[in-house]
């Protein structure tokens, strides 16, 4: 039989009278956009069709779905339909299905390509196993984590997140490869393109939706969050945390109460895990777990980890909830178990390798949040904007200090007892640019996690190795492809230098100092960083002058020079004092003719220019 060329013009000349489903099952054996022959229908939802086709140009198969003109008429559905190939085409990552183009056919009809590949979706393994195994549920969720940490990463949030829009595939030997699908949902979260409506926002699937965005609160990386602790708890139980009357009667204790904790309804899973689910459960935003990053490293060490006490324990026997979390192999997770060989329909996804999860280093006590009381659900409907107030406290505070004596203190005798006030040596500056080992790095998974969370506190290049500096290069050794890389290394500076700006503002100018030296290390050409690291300087220079720390003094102010940034008043007053502390008159006679001139009017520096000159001229006589 001959291919029919049809570009979304069915043959049938009663196609205007068959319904969307009856047009679709007609298009087989016809040609889209001349290029791909559809094969078989594979299934038919709000949508559109989808198909199993063959690219006749490449000759290898691939899944179309095309949305009917009579869907396409509808601006609401049409978008969402290209938000969803489009959405998958910016992503290009190895856990999200692959799209390789959409268009427009000439009834009206939209379509995108997708690459076909055969697995079962997270649904049908459900609904036939009932419950899978810890191990095996942290191996999905952990790649969800991955696939909606990128895309978080760029802005884009999934909204819809459910057991049928996650599908698992065998892929080079590897059991349970994980594709999310299903983007079309998504929102952007930066305002430019956030134009979602709010009927729009209400879209998703009720059972698995977190309560702020029933209300119609729009949804941020949280909000999947709580829709993957909604999945994991299902994995785990065998169950949805909440049931109701009707979607409203769900929502309703969304709002208001915790959901059940998945070990006080089985046994075999470890508490550390069940203390995880709890917290993506949190009823309010801000009790979750911060990222998809965070989740996916913490779920990985799960397993192994014991669990913080709580006020109140189930009767679940301890014991053997132990005995539930210790693994024969020794390794974090056991190999996923097999999933069932059975041809599902949406099935349409990238091809991509992943390596298997490997064991996390040391155990990570998981706190679980404190029982809250019952919400009311109003909170949900007069929620605005939400903030989460980290308040850091720097290792040193500095008061006031009072103004050293002009002459040096007498040496102290070497029987002479100690005061335990005299102000230690400040550590002097070091090469940031060589990275520390790090501890167990033989994971890059791990790694790349920890990495994020070194990121997110702040932690640039220091403590030396638990800091992001060293988690790249150990990366670097060890999987020099990883993707977390290059991400890591472009958002590294804007941290540093926000990391940097806060140490600046609570006075803590060593480690300010310590963190851009960082920045400029590893990326020299940061915008500002030269100047942020002057001021650092300058700060940590003064309290080095109060300590009459002459000699580190000297260094800092040589490390000062050495960064070809224009000096202000503070710094040549700085330098004045320095070099007359080192008994170098001229130098400080040049720094505070300097500061003179940028403010000819004040006293202070005049005074001490005079004293420098003195100085100078009496050491010249001698």
């Amino acid at each position: 039989m001959a291919d029919i060329e049809n570009d979304g013009l069915l043959s049938n000349p009663n196609r205007a009278t068959l319904s969307p489903r009856e047009a679709a099952e007609q298009r087989w054996g016809t040609m889209i956009a001349h290029r791909y022959r559809v094969e078989e229908l594979l299934s038919f939802d709000e949508m559109g069709a989808l198909y199993r086709a063959r690219d006749t140009e490449r000759g290898v198969p691939c899944a179309l779905r095309i949305l009917p003109e009579i869907y396409a008429r509808d601006p609401e559905i049409r978008d969402r339909f290209l938000r969803d190939a489009e959405a998958a085409q910016v992503l290009q990552h190895p856990n999200i299905i692959e799209v390789f183009g959409t268009g427009k056919l000439d009834d009206g009809s939209v379509y995108s390509v997708m690459q076909l590949l055969d697995g079962q979706n997270l649904r049908a393994v459900l609904d036939e196993e009932k419950r899978i195994s810890a191990g095996r549920a942290v191996h999905i969720a952990s790649q969800v984590c991955r696939a909606l940490g990128t895309a978080h990463d760029m802005g884009i949030i999934h909204r819809d997140l459910k057991p049928s829009n996650i599908v698992l595939v065998t892929q080079d030997g590897e059991l349970d490869v994980v594709k999310v699908l299903d983007f079309g949902v998504c929102s952007h979260m930066d305002s430019e393109r956030s134009g979602v409506s709010t009927i729009d926002k209400l879209v998703g699937s009720t059972a698995y939706m977190a309560p702020e965005q029933a209300a119609g609160e729009e949804a941020d990386p949280v909000s999947d969050i709580y829709a993957l602790g909604t999945v994991l708890f299902e994995m785990l139980t065998g169950r949805l945390p909440y049931t109701g009357r009707n979607d409203y009667d769900i929502m309703m204790k969304k709002g208001r109460q915790e959901a059940p904790r998945v070990d006080e309804l089985v046994r075999d899973v470890p508490a550390a895990l069940a203390d995880l689910v709890a917290r993506c459960l949190a009823p309010r935003p801000e009790n979750r777990i911060r990222s998809m990053r965070v989740l996916e490293v913490d779920l990985l060490r799960s397993l192994d980890a014991p669990a913080a006490p709580r006020a109140a324990r189930s009767s679940v026997d301890l014991s053997e909830r132990s005995a539930a979390t210790s693994l024969s192999s020794g390794s974090l997770m056991p190999p996923p178990e097999p999933a069932a060989a059975v041809s599902h329909p949406n099935m349409i996804l990238a091809s991509a390798s992943m390596s298997a999860p490997r064991p996390a280093p040391e155990p990570r006590t998981i706190v679980a949040p404190a029982k809250e009381h019952p919400h009311a659900w109003l909170w949900l409907v007069g929620a605005g904007t939400i903030a989460v107030v980290l308040v850091l406290f720097g290792p040193q505070m500095f008061g006031a200090a009072k103004t050293p004596p002009e002459e040096p203190p007498a040496p102290l005798a070497a029987t002479q007892d100690v005061d335990d006030s005299t102000p230690p040596d400040p550590p002097k500056p070091i090469d940031l640019a060589i990275p520390q080992a790090v501890e167990n790095a033989g994971d890059p998974l791990v790694l790349a996690g920890r990495a994020d969370l070194a990121l997110a506190e702040g932690r640039i290049c220091q403590p030396a190795g638990e800091c992001l500096r060293d988690y790249l290069a150990a990366l670097k050794e060890i999987d020099p492809k990883h993707e977390a890389i290059e991400r890591l290394t472009q958002k590294m500076p804007a941290a540093g230098l926000d990391a940097g700006r806060k140490a600046l503002a609570e006075k803590r100018f060593h480690d300010a100092g310590q963190v851009f030296r960082c920045v400029m290390a590893l990326a020299p050409e940061t915008e500002g960083v030269k100047e942020l690291l002057a001021e650092a300087l300058v700060g940590e220079g003064k309290i080095l002058r109060l300590m009459k720390a002459w000699d580190d003094l000297a260094a800092l102010l040589e490390e000062y020079d050495k960064l070809g940034v224009k000096p202000g008043f503070d710094a040549l007053v700085l330098k004045g004092q320095g070099m007359a502390g080192k008994g170098r008159w001229q130098e400080s006679v040049d720094a505070y003719a300097a500061a003179a001139k940028l403010r000819p009017n004040d006293k202070d520096v005049k005074k001490a220019l005079d004293e420098a000159k003195q100085q100078l001229k009496s050491a010249e006589k001698k």
